[in-house]
């Protein structure tokens, strides 16, 4: 607890019973329609940004007054200051939307990139056919490593946010890894280069963190 909760304390309490104890809420924000400094008459001294639709679902949002600087509104991101009203501006994006965190006299984030999570139990992302994209389930995360098996064939093809396309996006040789923030393991998308008879031969591993 920080000196200024400390020294403000008896007055955090009496504000906070006034509001019933209601000091957070969550709210998703629709992205289907675009909006240029739509306003939410909603105050707070927290925001963050809990989750999204998808990782290219894209928003931007400006507190107290819309004539501020803007601030992107990325999965984990966190915002701390008084506010009284926020304006957020997005261009239609269909179906996509972002959960925000608020609150007054509260403080929530997960641990992101860097930070330590908890391993979780291993996911597999198998090639239906040749040159066909594959996302992964749809699953929580804050970080994932995908490891390419290292009796591939080929070449698998790695995207984020979107479909894979072969040569277009991040490639695994058999046995390669990468380690990428996530918040959830459907934004990976696998393209594998070569069809086999059994599909089970064609894969790339992941482990995942919360």
């Amino acid at each position: 607890m920080s000196d200024r909760d400390l020294k403000n304390w008896d007055q955090r309490l009496t504000d906070q019973a006034k509001r019933g104890w209601d000091n957070y809420l969550r709210r998703r924000i629709d992205l289907s329609t675009a909006r240029t400094d739509g306003s939410f008459a909603i105050a707070g001294e927290f925001i963050y940004v809990e989750k999204s639709s998808n990782a290219s679902a894209s928003a931007a949002i400006k507190l107290n007054r819309n004539t501020n600087d803007s601030f992107d509104l990325i999965v984990g991101s966190k915002i701390q200051t008084i506010f009284n009203e926020f304006y957020i501006t997005n261009i239609a994006q269909a179906g996509e939307w972002i959960d925000i965190l608020i609150g007054i006299n509260f403080l929530y984030d997960r641990p992101y990139e860097g930070m330590a999570g908890l391993a979780q139990e291993t996911v597999v992302i198998k090639n239906a056919a040749a040159n066909v994209n594959t996302p992964g389930p749809n699953q929580i995360c804050i970080e994932a490593l995908i490891k390419a098996d290292v009796q591939n064939t080929g070449i698998a093809w790695i995207e984020f946010g979107a479909a894979a396309v072969q040569r277009n996006c991040y490639c695994l040789d058999p046995g390669d890894t990468i380690k990428v923030p996530l918040s959830n393991l459907n934004y990976i998308n696998a393209n594998f280069e070569n069809a086999v008879a059994n599909p089970n031969e064609e894969r790339v591993v992941v482990v995942y963190t919360l």
